[in-house]
């Protein structure tokens, strides 16, 4: 099964066109913890296809969950009803233990080592609509969360449907355990003057794959995107954004902050496609990743596509270690080499940790880092 497919195909050899996984196993429900904020609708629907959108992580997953004819939760906020911050809907889903790891040794956009085990004989999977009507606004927060040394195959399909004037703050975080591959796949559609502020973390996982895409179709919508990732020991991290532009003056930010230790191999695609009418709108991509040790495999690939003359573009990307010059100034002040870049790679997902508008969210989260952090010493 292809996941994570490039807009814009790149030379073959790079291998960096999108992933590839086995067929999947069955498909089980994965249902989530609720916890419904005033003025949220929610239905759940069996044996109905979850409406046609485009996804990152492309028309193959979409498919296999509408075979597996799961159901659907719609969450809906009705034209004119503004959410508080505070109040945020979460859907919290508990990734259980197989006891079996899922590998998807297919030829891969990122090289995977040989299966140990045997392969998980189902997964749990999810489908989710988040509608917001007409000047509605809302804060959502899905963790996916599992035991440290779990193994297993989950994944979950969310499709956002923004209405005019709409404003929705999506939170995504992944737990995964060590021995889990989950798969995060998300569609969005904007319409006029709709702003939708997306912050993914993935903080954990042994294969995680990753995408999102949103069609910036209204006039003046805009779009936010914070990603930050922690790549320990042999993950394997396969992310694909990307941002397509046919309203006017619309805008996309697209940045990406990330740490690499041990074995750990990342490719990371974002693309801006500023089409043909959309004049006057702009899209900037950046990622810095911070390489810890010389085993790990980063590969980064921004692409800007452009059929419109009146836009502005820009991507770039900062991969490596650590400036000389700072890391002089930090040991001249008693600091050691090791505790520098501990530091300086905690701070790069706090920034986004603190970005965060549910106050519960960031102090789990913070308490989550402080836990393994001392776990670590």
């Amino acid at each position: 099964m292809k996941f994570n497919t490039l807009a814009s195909p790149t030379y073959s050899w790079l291998k960096m066109n999108g992933g590839e996984l086995l067929d999947l196993p069955a498909m089980e429900r994965l249902s989530p913890a609720i916890e419904l904020p005033e003025g949220v609708r929610v239905e759940k629907l069996n044996g109905v296809a979850a409406k046609p959108l485009r996804t990152g992580g492309g028309a193959e997953f979409g498919e296999a969950l509408a075979a597996a004819k799961l159901p659907v939760l719609i969450c809906t906020v009705p034209e004119g009803q503004e959410i508080a911050e505070r109040d945020a809907l979460r859907l919290s889903f508990r990734l259980p233990d197989a006891g079996q790891e899922y590998n998807p040794r297919g030829r891969n956009s990122v090289k995977g080592e040989k299966a140990s085990g045997t392969p998980a004989k189902a997964g749990k999977f999810a489908q989710v609509e988040l509608n917001l009507e007409r000047e509605s606004s809302l804060t959502v927060v899905m963790d996916y969360l599992s035991e440290a040394d779990a193994k297993g195959l989950a994944g979950v399909q969310t499709k956002v449907t923004l209405g005019e004037g709409a404003k929705l703050t999506l939170v995504q975080l992944v737990r995964a355990g060590s021995g889990y591959t989950f798969l995060n796949d998300v569609g969005a559609v904007c319409a006029k003057d709709a702003e939708l502020r997306v912050i993914h973390l993935v903080l954990s996982g042994k294969h995680v794959y990753q995408g999102f895409s949103s069609a910036m179709e209204g006039d003046r919508s805009q779009l936010a995107v914070d990603v930050g990732y922690v790549g320990e020991d042999r993950a394997h991290y396969d992310f694909n954004y990307e941002s397509i532009h046919s309203g006017k003056k619309t805008g996309a930010e697209i940045h990406g902050k990330g740490i690499l230790r041990g074995h750990a191999k990342k490719v990371f695609r974002d693309s801006i496609d500023l089409r043909n009418g959309c004049s006057g709108s702009e899209g900037n991509e950046t990622e810095d990743v911070l390489l810890m040790d010389e085993t790990v495999e980063n590969r980064s690939l921004p692409i800007i596509l452009c059929s419109e003359d009146d836009v502005v573009g820009n991507h770039g990307a900062t991969i490596g270690r650590l400036d000389e010059d700072l890391l002089f100034y930090m040991e001249s002040r008693g600091m050691q080499k090791d505790e520098v870049y501990e530091m300086m790679a905690k701070a790069r997902i706090d920034a986004i940790v603190r970005k965060i508008p549910d106050a519960k969210t960031r102090h789990d989260l913070l308490e989550f880092e402080d836990e393994e952090e001392r776990e670590d010493r």
